[in-house]
């Protein structure tokens, strides 16, 4: 008879504890946003809402591996009124995707159900951890995001305070707003001041724009930085910033939604031609030969795709992209021959590359162009000739390397 109890005493302790490991966040029922509104009042809790689409990796990871979580959900059962949205689906969740300028996914916001404000956001996906402390700091009215944000448009401007203030926006998906705070704070400093470790690590984090001032100085001053990060830091951060701020000029194409930045695309013209810096020709090759592409003039890019590659001054895979992405651009062209011109010089390049990822790339550039003419039979093949490039990659790689297959 004890025998008996023992094991049903092991028993139900095993699934006890079974129970007390598989606990989640309890998120409402209801679609209803009013119904979650008023029980949050009445509660007097924040809200919070699990923005995802159905589509989302990183959303689904934070459903199955981290609301799942015991110490996420007692958490978060106990402090807030939990509730998701498919921000494409449900017809609620379209809404607040709206009222609350939700751009990315996962976003989780933390709303004050008295205001509707959003006093705290994060977006992305992140451990326990990570999602347990921005929630606490969600539920600190004096430091939540918004708070933080009061409390810098009245002036508040202490090394202490921008050390909280800046991971908070830039876990909030604001890269402007970090930016424009982060170089406003260094702006202030002397070069001494700003060529310290603590000044180089707000800079790396922070500010992306090469046309900052915070930027600038690091660009006129390299030696003191490389003093403080290393070269290969340094020139990495400055590479990146010139390379990004350059393709979002140079991706612009014909019947976007936004205008052309000409002031910016002079701007940064003329800042790439006054330093003495590796990326600074790659960057200028970008700049004037997208400017054949918003004027539709395709004879002149071609021409001035095969000045630029003359010159080579591009690095490492950097030749590549800026072929494939100009070549691409044929696709607008309504001259059938100059497409195909820019065909016949993608199958050349292909025969004189040996990287089988490289051949696979430009065939899908030819199939794109072979569309585009109305060479449906062409661009079967080129696709298939694109899937054994690709397989023929990944077979000699052993499966370590993997192909990223663009989208549209």
């Amino acid at each position: 008879m004890k025998r008996v109890f023992l094991c049903l005493a092991l028993i139900a302790a095993m699934v006890m504890g079974a129970e007390a490991q598989n606990r989640s966040i309890t998120f409402e029922q209801t679609q209803e946003w009013k119904k979650i509104v008023k029980k949050a009042k009445k509660e007097k809790k924040l809200i919070f809402i699990d923005c995802y689409t159905s589509w989302c990796g990183p959303c689904k990871m934070l459903a199955s591996k981290v609301f799942t979580q015991d110490v996420v959900a007692d958490y978060f059962n106990a402090t807030f009124v939990n509730a998701k949205f498919d921000m494409e689906k449900d017809e609620d969740g379209v809404m607040l995707k709206d009222k609350y300028g939700v751009k990315a996914f996962p976003t989780l916001l933390f709303i004050d159900p008295v205001t509707q404000e959003a006093v705290h956001r994060m977006v992305g996906a992140g451990e326990a951890e990570w999602l347990i402390a921005g929630a606490k700091l969600a539920n600190d009215p004096e430091n939540n995001l918004s708070a933080m944000m009061k409390r810098y448009a009245a002036g508040e401007r202490g090394a202490d305070f921008l050390k909280q203030y800046l991971p908070a926006l830039a876990s909030a998906y604001m890269e402007e707003e970090v930016g424009k705070v982060a170089a406003e704070y260094l702006n202030a400093l002397s070069l001494d001041e700003l060529a310290t470790k603590d000044s180089w690590d707000l800079i790396n984090k922070y500010v992306s724009d090469p046309l900052s001032e915070p930027l600038k100085q690091v660009m006129a001053n390299r030696d003191k930085f490389y003093a403080v990060a290393g070269q290969e830091v340094v020139d990495y951060k400055l590479e990146k910033s010139i390379h990004f701020a350059v393709l979002s000029l140079a991706a612009w194409r014909p019947g976007m939604d936004t205008p052309f930045d000409e002031e910016r695309n002079e701007e940064l013209i003329n800042y790439l031609l006054q330093i003495d810096f590796n990326a600074a020709p790659a960057g200028l090759a970008y700049l004037y030969t997208a400017e054949y592409i918003r004027k539709g003039n395709f004879r002149g890019l071609l021409d001035k795709m095969k000045e630029a590659m003359s010159y080579n001054p591009f690095r490492g895979s950097d030749a590549g992209f800026y072929f494939q992405q100009n070549i691409e651009a044929l696709a607008l062209c309504k001259d059938k021959a100059l497409v195909e011109e820019g065909i016949r010089w993608i199958d050349t390049r292909c025969a004189n590359t040996s990287d089988y990822f490289d051949k696979a790339d430009l065939m899908d550039s030819k199939a794109r162009l072979q569309t585009a003419i109305g060479d449906t039979l062409g661009a079967d093949k080129s696709r298939m000739e694109e899937e054994k490039y690709t397989k023929e990659g990944e077979r000699q790689s052993g499966g370590r390397v993997m192909r990223a297959v663009r989208m549209g």
